[in-house]
C-alpha cells in the first residue's frame, strides 16, 4: 500500500512559518539583506538573490542587469516564497517600477513590491510631500531622482550625493559610505521646509541611525531599504509595528 503524504503546511516551517520574504538585489549590495533580517520580527525570513551587476563591462549597467530576472525568479520560485521584493531605488529611473512590479508578481504569481514604489506608499502612510534627499548618488543621478519625485507630485527641498570614491559614480562602492557620513549629509540637507528626509539607496546603510535623526530632526526619516521592507512585509499581511526603525514601521 503507497503511503499517504501530507501537503506541506506553512506553520510547519521551522523558519518563516509567518512568512517567507523573496528579495532580489543587485550583486554588489551587501546592505538590504542585513538590514531586512534585522528588522524582520520572529517568524518571518528572508532569502535572497542577485542580479549581476556588470559596471566594468557594460555602459547602462542598471539596464543590464534586468536580463538576469528570470534566472532570480525562477530560484525564488523553487523555494516557495510568500512575497517577493525588488530593492533598486536607481533602476525605477531607467524602468517604471509599476512594470517591475508586474513582471516579478506574474512570474511568481506572488505579491511583489519595488523599493520605489514602496517609498511613495511610505510618504503617503507618513502625510508628506516636501522632502529632502540625500544619496551616495552622483548628480546626474540625483537630478534624475529630484525630476521623477516631482513628476509624483512632490516636492524636493534639497538633494545631495555623499562622493567618497570614484566608483561611486558608476555607482559601485555606496556601502562604504559610513553611518557618520550619512548624519553629516542629512544635518547638511536638511531644512524647516522638509516634511521628511528620504536616504536613498539600497546599498546605503542606514538602520542603526534612523531613530537618532528623526530625534535629531525632529521629522520622519525614510529609507529605500526600510521602506521596501514595510512594503514587503505589509504586502504578506502581518502588521507587526516594529520599534528602533523609524516612524514609519513604528506606527504604520
Amino acid at each position: 500500500m503507497a503511503p499517504e503524504y501530507r501537503t506541506p503546511n506553512k506553520s510547519e516551517r521551522p523558519y518563516g512559518w509567518r512568512a517567507r520574504i523573496g528579495l532580489i538585489v543587485p550583486s554588489p549590495n551587501t546592505v538590504t539583506e542585513t538590514e531586512f533580517w534585522r528588522m524582520a520580527p520572529e517568524g518571518v525570513s528572508v532569502h535572497t538573490t542577485r542580479l549581476l551587476y556588470r559596471a566594468d563591462k557594460v555602459d547602462d549597467p542598471l539596464t543590464d542587469m534586468e536580463q538576469f530576472l528570470p534566472q532570480a525568479l525562477e530560484e525564488l520560485n523553487s523555494l516557495e516564497v510568500d512575497v517577493v521584493a525588488y530593492a533598486c531605488t536607481a533602476s525605477a529611473l531607467k524602468t517604471p517600477h509599476e512594470e517591475t512590479q508586474v513582471h516579478v508578481a506574474k512570474g511568481l504569481d506572488r505579491p511583489a513590491v519595488t523599493t520605489m514604489g514602496s517609498v511613495l506608499k511610505a510618504f503617503q502612510a507618513l502625510g508628506v510631500t516636501k522632502i529632502a534627499v540625500g544619496s551616495p548618488y552622483p548628480d546626474d543621478v540625483n537630478e534624475a531622482e529630484r525630476k521623477y519625485f516631482e513628476s509624483q507630485g512632490l516636492t524636493v527641498t534639497a538633494d545631495q550625493g555623499v562622493i567618497l570614491f570614484e566608483a561611486q559614480k558608476r555607482l559601485q562602492y555606496m556601502n562604504l559610505v559610513t553611518e557618520e557620513d550619512v548624519e553629516n549629509l542629512v544635518d547638511r540637507i536638511d531644512s524647516p521646509e522638509a516634511e521628511a528626509i528620504f536616504l536613498s539607496c539600497g546599498d546605503m546603510a542606514t538602520l542603526g541611525i534612523v531613530d537618532k535623526l528623526e530625534k535629531r530632526h525632529g521629522k520622519p526619516v525614510v529609507t529605500s531599504v526600510q521602506a521596501t521592507f514595510w512594503g514587503t512585509l505589509r504586502a504578506t499581511g502581518i502588521d507587526d509595528r516594529i520599534d528602533g526603525c523609524g516612524r514609519l514601521l513604528a506606527e504604520h
